[in-house]
């Protein structure tokens, strides 16, 4: 039980870990430089499991833009701080139909390492679902946890 209560509390940790890096960066992202851009690739993709018609349930974007910082042609692939892949086609397509092959764009890009952008910064739902799962696991796993060091003790 101990080896479980670990092993929850770390995942716990790389979770809240994660999600406030990602929400960090986004709201970082509202004061980076922007240049303009232009999308070039902009589609879904659509994840099945070997030998099988039957979809995992994943759709991710493939998006990926041009955008010139100095004299330098850099290529980004980032939407904003989180995931390519979405549960909701209807989402995934409406970011399509908003970013079409051809579109200029204003790119937010990283003044301290240019070639890391995005086109939409601040938070997004997988910032909030992050942290939010690294809260509840280290909730769940607190008593145990504080059990365990109590026992430790005595």
């Amino acid at each position: 039980m101990r080896f479980v209560a670990l092993i929850f509390s770390f995942l716990g940790l790389w979770c809240l870990f994660v999600g406030l890096s990602m929400g960090l960066e986004g709201i970082k992202a509202r004061n980076w430089p922007k240049a303009k851009g232009r999308i070039i690739k902009s589609k879904v993709s659509e994840f099945r499991t070997p030998k099988s018609k039957i979809r995992i349930a994943r759709l991710c974007l493939e998006l990926d833009y041009l955008y010139m910082v100095g004299k330098d042609i850099l290529e980004g692939h980032r939407l904003d701080t989180g995931w390519r892949c979405f549960a909701s086609e209807d989402h995934i397509k409406e970011i399509v139909k908003k970013y079409p092959v051809g579109k200029e764009v204003e790119v937010y890009y990283n003044p301290q390492n240019p070639k890391r952008s995005l086109l939409e910064p601040g938070l997004n739902w997988s910032v909030f679902l992050m942290s939010g799962l690294g809260v509840i696991t280290l909730s769940i796993t607190y008593p145990f946890l504080k059990n365990m060091f109590r026992l430790r003790r005595a």
